[in-house]
């Protein structure tokens, strides 16, 4: 049986993001660029381009994603590989705030939105976070929106959370927000799975745009969302949400 293909240069978020149409399609190879769209008339970089996918990071979430039952297989791609469904088409309709939405569009989709709003498109069976804590936070680099939000954050829930951030995502935020030290702890993971697995057993996500925010949106869990006001890509219509 040939299995219908797909391809991403990433970012690895935007990947995230684009699954809904695969699974849509009812799933198929996912090829994905080890140069990050170099060759790509799609997609254009900024000065900024630490989250260029790489082979590295294709191989990192090569696990997860075929663990998903709509992926059958991931694949480096090369540009003389032909593909049925190029993702970046997504790049021409990024006029939704959100980043699914405009996947959807750029393959004549929008009639499933409202279903993908709502509806998880990534499953991982949950691992106990440590100390029998019920939150993550999640703070990258950039798309900062909301400083008083994190000055303000209740003291109960500061208490009852863990971080999953690289570990200089997680010194930065130590440096921007005092108040927090030696009350939340980094929580070290070993694959993008096990990230995946401990935002599954959260109560709470607590996060910016990025990529374990991602992770939460595709397991639809109970979140509050940093809105990076230049940019919002990632507001989804639904209850268990709150943007701030």
């Amino acid at each position: 049986m040939k299995h219908k293909t797909f391809k991403h240069s990433g970012d690895l978020g935007d990947i995230i993001f684009s699954l809904p149409v695969i699974a849509s399609e009812g799933g198929g190879v996912l090829y994905l660029d080890p140069n990050g769209g170099e060759k790509e008339p799609l997609v254009s970089w900024a000065q900024y381009n630490k989250t260029k996918l790489t082979k590295d990071s294709i191989l990192a979430i090569k696990p997860f994603l075929e663990s998903q039952e709509y992926i059958k297989e991931v694949k480096l791609w090369s540009p003389e590989i032909k593909v049925d469904y190029n993702l970046d088409k997504f790049r021409k309709f990024v006029r939704h705030n959100n980043l699914t939405t405009s996947h959807l569009e750029a393959f004549g989709m929008l009639g499933r939105n409202d279903h993908w709003q709502t509806t998880p498109w990534l499953k991982v069976d949950p691992k106990q976070l440590p100390f029998d804590k019920k939150i993550i936070l999640a703070r990258s680099c950039r798309y900062h929106g909301n400083y008083s939000f994190w000055e303000s954050l209740q003291d109960e829930i500061i208490d009852n959370s863990v971080f999953i951030a690289h570990p200089e995502e997680y010194d930065y935020f130590m440096y921007t927000f005092p108040r927090y030290k030696g009350r939340v702890e980094r929580l070290d993971t070993a694959s993008i799975i096990d990230m995946a697995a401990y935002i599954q057993d959260c109560d709470l996500f607590i996060g910016n745009q990025g990529f374990p925010h991602a992770i939460a949106e595709g397991l639809k869990k109970d979140m509050i969302n940093e809105v990076y006001q230049q940019y919002p890509s990632c507001i989804y219509k639904r209850n268990n949400v709150k943007y701030v």
